[in-house]
Parts: structure tokens; C-alpha cells; sequence
């Protein structure tokens, strides 16, 4: 054999690890892993301990996305979770969701930390009193999510609204399916760990939610 041909060959592999790594590339899934489980064992400025994260090694891809993606999901299909590393509810919804999505054969999931894109409002003598605006484009969320989205709690206002996390968002075929804010209702404490009972369900809400969505490929008809 030629070193030419050998040359040919050896590039023609490369090619195809090359291929195999970036189709089975999970650099979302493993930079979300980072984010929550490097705060396991911390406290938060009130001395309180972050609920432990574990993450199991998944086969859906995180897509850590921009709200362009976002309001892309919302007109056609896919699972958006909204959420944030530090939120103790979060941290207790994340493995049952990652978990629920692994046995539904969810593909990817498209994930959005937008915290600091809300506005801050408080009530004082009755009147409504902005202390932080809103983003444009989280303002534009709120309108796209329509009567899905929260009333901001605290304002005796139902007209305004809030994105509160955890929550995950499902859509197919432009049309929100489910909207799951938060964990389980007889969770109470956020600092308290999900008992089993409550993880178990938990993943059947979630399975229950990816149920009716039907998991093909964006571009391909079901």
C-alpha cells in the first residue's frame, strides 16, 4: 500500500471520529452539570444550603439558548426549561426533568437562565412601584407565553404578570401543550430535599407532559 493510500485512509478516519464526536457532543448537557453541582455543599447569602444536584450521565442535548431560539420553539416545536443554578426549586426539579426526558426519549432540550431580565415591582401604600424594568425581550416572553404566564404575586394585580422558575414550557405544532411551573404541590420547603415519593412524581408529571409531544425531528412530519 502507497503512502498515499495510507495517507487517504488516516484522514477518512479522522473525518469520521471527528464526525461521531461532534454528532454525540453534549457540551451543553455537561456546562449545565457544571453549573449546578459546583454549588453542592454551598450556602447562599441567607446561610442557607443549596439542595444537592446530581446529574446522571443523558442522552439529550442541552441547548443553552437565545431568545431568538426561544421564540423560535414557541412557533413551531420543542421543550424549553427556564431556570438558574442558584434557585432552590430548580435544583430540585432539574434530575427528575432530566431524568423524565431520558426514559420519553427526548432529544434536546433548549434551556434559558433569563433571571435578570425580569422587572422588579413592589407594592407600597397601595400603589405599584417599579424598582428594575424589564428587558425587551423578556417583556415580548411574557406576550408570546400569553395567559400561561403567572400573576406576579404581591401586587393585588392580576394583569401583571411574571415568569417564576423552575418552568418548562411544551410546545408542538405552535401551540403550548403543557406549562409546569415549579415541582410538586406538597413540596413546601425548597431547601428540603424531593422525598422519593415526590421525585417519582415529579418525572411522571414530566413524562406526562413530553407525551404530548411527539418527538420527531423538527424538520420531518409525524
Amino acid at each position: 500500500m502507497s503512502k498515499k493510500i495510507i495517507y487517504i485512509v488516516i484522514a477518512v478516519l479522522l473525518i469520521a471520529v471527528l464526525g461521531i464526536f461532534l454528532m454525540n457532543d453534549n457540551s451543553g448537557f455537561n456546562k449545565l452539570k457544571k453549573e449546578y453541582e459546583s454549588l453542592n455543599g454551598q450556602k447562599n447569602d441567607n446561610g442557607k444550603k443549596y439542595p444537592e444536584v446530581k446529574l446522571e450521565n443523558s442522552n439529550v442535548k442541552i441547548i443553552y439558548a437565545s431568545y431568538d431560539q426561544v421564540f423560535n420553539v414557541l412557533k413551531k416545536d420543542g421543550i424549553i426549561y427556564f431556570g438558574f443554578p442558584t434557585c432552590p426549586w430548580c435544583r430540585n426539579a432539574l434530575p427528575s426533568l432530566i431524568k423524565a426526558a431520558d426514559e420519553a426519549g427526548v432529544k434536546e432540550i433548549y434551556y434559558m437562565d433569563n433571571k435578570d431580565d425580569r422587572d422588579i415591582k413592589t407594592l407600597e401604600d397601595g400603589k405599584i412601584k417599579e424598582e428594575k424594568k424589564a428587558s425587551n425581550d423578556y417583556e415580548k416572553l411574557l406576550k408570546e407565553l400569553g395567559d400561561k404566564v403567572s400573576v406576579y404575586e404581591g401586587l393585588n394585580d392580576d394583569s401583571i404578570k411574571r415568569l417564576y422558575y423552575p418552568t418548562v414550557v411544551v410546545v408542538k405544532e405552535g401551540k403550548i401543550t403543557d406549562y409546569i411551573e415549579g415541582t410538586v404541590d406538597s413540596q413546601k420547603d425548597p431547601y428540603k430535599p424531593l422525598t422519593k415519593d415526590e421525585q417519582k412524581e415529579l418525572v411522571k408529571k414530566y413524562e406526562n407532559a413530553f407525551a404530548t409531544k411527539n418527538m420527531c425531528d423538527l424538520d420531518s412530519k409525524c
